[in-house]
């Protein structure tokens, strides 16, 4: 920027961005043991595939948390980040499309079943 004007009109640096070794250094760093080369490798092409397709790095985090908490091969770290990215709390429900319907609700027999079904017994 030039630093004799009162209004900046130079450029500006860029964001910085994160890289898929910053993501995958991360994860290694909270391992108890590092893990083998090959998965740290695999995990890293993944990593930056995935970046290279937009994918934010909150959720690539996320994934690579799931990852850590249950290691599996490498390959299913792309299925953890879109489960991280699309999560929803309330279950089966489906805010966006029909708000009116409940989640699931597993079946569960009530304590006290003629009070419970009453008018249907």
């Amino acid at each position: 920027m030039d630093p004799g004007s009162l209004l900046p009109t130079g450029c500006t640096a860029p964001a910085a961005s994160v890289s898929a070794k910053d993501l995958v250094g991360e994860y290694v760093a909270g391992c108890d043991q590092r893990p083998p080369s090959d998965v740290i490798g695999h995990l890293g092409r993944i990593t930056k595939k995935l970046l290279d397709e937009g994918i934010a790095p909150e959720h690539i985090r996320a994934g690579l948390a799931n990852f850590a908490a249950n290691p599996r091969h490498p390959s299913v770290l792309t299925s953890m980040v879109n489960e991280a990215m699309n999560a929803r709390p309330g279950g089966l429900a489906r805010p966006g499309i029909r708000p009116n319907v409940p989640a699931h609700q597993a079946w569960t027999n009530p304590a006290n079943a003629s009070a419970a079904y009453a008018e249907e017994l």
